[in-house]
């Protein structure tokens, strides 16, 4: 490559490789490259218009103004290998040097706590309670990738040239500018990613290939992913409400206990055990707003017929009496 354009493409592959950030081809074809080198650099039988170009290359370079000379066809080849060995030892330095290790920031909110961070490029994420989003170093380089264990809404800042990612399991939500909610649990059976504003599109990610599940989820659409059963299922609903925890305001529409307990034990950092005979048909349709513990677990039994008991940060709920 002889224009300032290739020289300038093969120093930002090189860069890229280097902070482990060249694709599968990109590098494959940096060991090509490589190798090609190192097999040059063996080979006894260099072609003549190799030579005479080295060597008028050296000539010029040292005399400039004296005619280039026929030389021995031994002092030929040892120029082209001078010029060998520089490249190859320039490629090698460059690819033998260690990929800046990736590392990661942890952000986490415990129970009974959310926590909101602005991020370099402009985003903004609220994590919910029992939540933690890990952002790595070279976040922004190439693209702006987060993974997420838990809930948090991302209000992202767009743009174009470098997508968003949420990955969250083996689920990756991909934007470039709008705003979303994410549920992702542990233990939880479902992935749920409802959308604010904007348009997302949903990925599943496997070891050998990536399925689109969603090219473009809208406003108020709901997706849930079950990983266990390897479901997919996407309908309307209300985001703003299933969005309202980080206003300390909390929705169930048609509820079990099990997973109403799940919401509270989080938000209020308490343990709820539950005793007796819980009827899986048994669901509930409840609101919360900026509720103590106390008066949300009357508001639970005013509902469902429940009975509890309230020791500090211990609950226990016999839901035989459900139905």
């Amino acid at each position: 490559m002889d224009t300032s354009s290739d020289k300038a493409a093969i120093i930002s592959l090189l860069k890229k490789y280097r902070a482990g950030a060249a694709t599968p081809e990109e590098a494959a074809r940096i060991r090509e490259w490589f190798d090609s080198f190192e097999a040059l650099q063996d080979d006894p039988a260099l072609t003549d218009a190799a030579n005479d170009a080295a060597l008028e290359a050296l000539e010029r370079m040292f005399h400039p103004k004296v005619k280039v000379r026929v030389l021995p066809r031994i002092l030929k080849i040892a120029a082209v290998l001078i010029l060998v060995c520089t490249a190859f030892l320039f490629i090698y330095k460059q690819l033998h040097q260690s990929p800046v290790p990736i590392t990661y920031a942890s952000l986490q909110a415990g129970k009974g706590a959310r926590k909101k961070i602005t991020l370099p490029d402009g985003s903004i994420v609220t994590i919910n309670a029992n939540s933690e989003l890990r952002i790595p170093s070279n976040f922004g380089v190439n693209d702006r990738v987060l993974e997420l264990t838990g809930e948090a809404v991302f209000d992202v800042a767009k743009n174009n040239a470098k997508p968003f990612i949420v990955r969250s399991g083996n689920l990756q939500t991909v934007v470039l500018g709008t705003s979303f909610n994410v549920k992702a649990y542990p233990g939880d059976n479902d992935v749920q990613i409802a959308v604010l504003t904007g348009k997302v599109r949903i990925e599943k990610k496997a070891a050998t290939q990536t399925t689109v599940l969603s090219a473009g989820l809208t406003k108020d659409q709901v997706l849930t992913y079950n990983a266990t059963k390897d479901s997919l299922n996407i309908g309307t609903g209300k985001s703003a409400e299933i969005a309202a925890w980080q206003n300390n305001v909390f929705y169930f529409e048609k509820a079990g206990i099990a997973e109403i307990a799940a919401v509270l034990e989080r938000q209020y950092n308490i343990h709820i055990t539950l005793t007796g005979p819980a009827k899986s048909n048994c669901r509930y349709t409840l609101q919360l707003k900026n509720e103590t513990i106390e008066n949300a677990m009357r508001l639970l039994a005013e509902l469902s017929g429940i009975t509890y008991q309230i020791d500090h940060n211990e609950i226990k709920i016999n839901s035989a009496s459900c139905e």
